[in-house]
């Protein structure tokens, strides 16, 4: 578990990675890199900050169980007439281990925060890794949807021209304004995509993101992954924890049961004589034995038991489902092999070249050019899907590669 020497060392990193990157919404030339993305998520993320809360919290309840779980009491008094006085000083102990059972619960309580806090920081960054794919994949549906309606604009105008020269019907012209349509149609669905992806992105960096601040590239975003690690994951490690700490819990309250002995010293003054003595004083428990907290605390542990129970069932699910998923997502695309997108402006530069030669009706032109378009995105979206998959494969096996170099 990180020791808060590391935590500073990582709040420095973020700090350094900040000012390494230009401000997205004062520079509309920044490429922000998806690692960049990662450093500014895990420096302002509320869900880290609070992670982070609740370690500073468990790190303080350790303390305050350190020594004593009591603190020395004291009291005094004095007769009006200064004759008589009684002074007293004691210290409560526990006789069932109380204190230790304390401390066992803080401490365990303390690694399952420091386990919960690591597992958060990668849930954030594998969350604004998968936002920046988004983003990457609706600049590169953009950039197709703009080289349609280019393709549309040329095409209407040269249908224009043949019509003047008596070379194309009007209906050809229609379709031709129609098909401009379509693809301008097209471009500002795509546009709108890519607004509520850069959007999101924005709201896991709290940064401003604009079109400039992504690498249209969705596997950028995606990490080299560490070497395979036995070690447990985080979320699973954290259950296991805060089931310890509930266990110790519940063993305390039972030690309860018995109230703490009292151990002190008295001094009495009567009439200018001082009388000193030891002090022992302990509570009956003749009624209240503590019943509600050893109740609650075994409610506790049930459910301590039942989430670990959980953790480690979506851990075993998340990880394999994730291999099958990468897996299979990397078989479709070697198959696919080539330079997809290639192909696709090959085939529209003869989509094109062809109506221009009147070789190709426009009717068909249309139909093929929508087919060659929507291929060329699905392009795109693959390439998306597959960053995804190892995103998640990265995320299911809890990669240090997520958190790039705010590690």
């Amino acid at each position: 578990m990180p020791t808060p020497s590391l935590r500073w060392v990582r709040v420095a990193l973020a700090a350094v990675l900040l000012q390494a990157s230009p401000a997205w919404a004062d520079d509309d030339s920044a490429i922000v890199t998806a690692d960049e993305a990662v450093a500014l998520a895990l420096a302002s993320n509320p869900n880290v900050r609070a992670a982070d809360a609740q370690v500073l919290n468990a790190r303080a309840s350790r303390s305050s169980s350190a020594i004593l779980l009591r603190n020395p009491q004291a009291s005094a008094w004095v007769s009006t007439d200064g004759r008589r006085a009684t002074y007293s000083a004691s210290q409560p102990l526990s006789l069932t281990g109380e204190s230790w059972f304390a401390r066992s619960a803080a401490k365990q309580g303390l690694r399952g925060a420091e386990a919960n806090l690591e597992r958060t920081r990668r849930k954030v960054a594998a969350a604004t890794r998968q936002a920046y794919i988004n983003a990457a994949v609706a600049t590169g549906t953009v950039e197709v949807a703009v080289e349609g309606a280019a393709l549309a604009e040329r095409l209407y105008y040269a249908i224009s021209r043949k019509n003047e020269e008596g070379e194309a019907s009007e209906l050809e012209l229609r379709m031709a304004h129609l098909a401009q349509a379509q693809a301008a149609v097209r471009l500002m669905n795509t546009r709108k995509q890519q607004t509520m992806a850069l959007r999101s992105l924005a709201s896991w960096t709290l940064q401003a993101a604009d079109i400039d601040s992504v690498v249209a590239d969705p596997e950028a975003a995606v990490p080299e992954a560490s070497a395979p690690s036995d070690a447990e994951r985080s979320d699973v490690v954290a259950a296991r924890r805060n089931l310890a700490a509930a266990r110790a819990q519940l063993t305390r309250q039972r030690a309860r049961a018995l109230p703490p002995l009292s151990v002190g010293i008295a001094s009495n003054v009567e009439d200018s004589e001082n009388f000193v003595g030891p002090q022992v004083g302990i509570t009956v428990p003749l009624f209240n034995r503590n019943q509600s907290g050893r109740a609650a605390s075994r409610g506790a542990v049930a459910v301590a038991e039942g989430r670990l129970e959980q953790a480690i069932a979506s851990a075993t699910t998340q990880q394999s489902t994730a291999r099958a998923r990468v897996a299979e997502a990397e078989a479709l695309t070697e198959a696919l092999g080539g330079d997809l997108a290639s192909e696709a402006r090959e085939a529209l530069a003869s989509i094109e070249a062809g109506v221009l030669a009147g070789e190709i009706e426009l009717s068909t032109a249309v139909l093929l050019q929508a087919q060659v378009l929507n291929g060329e995105t699905a392009t795109v979206n693959m390439r998306g899907l597959v960053a995804s998959a190892r995103i998640d494969l990265l995320l299911a096996t809890d990669d240090d590669a997520l958190l790039g170099g705010a590690q």
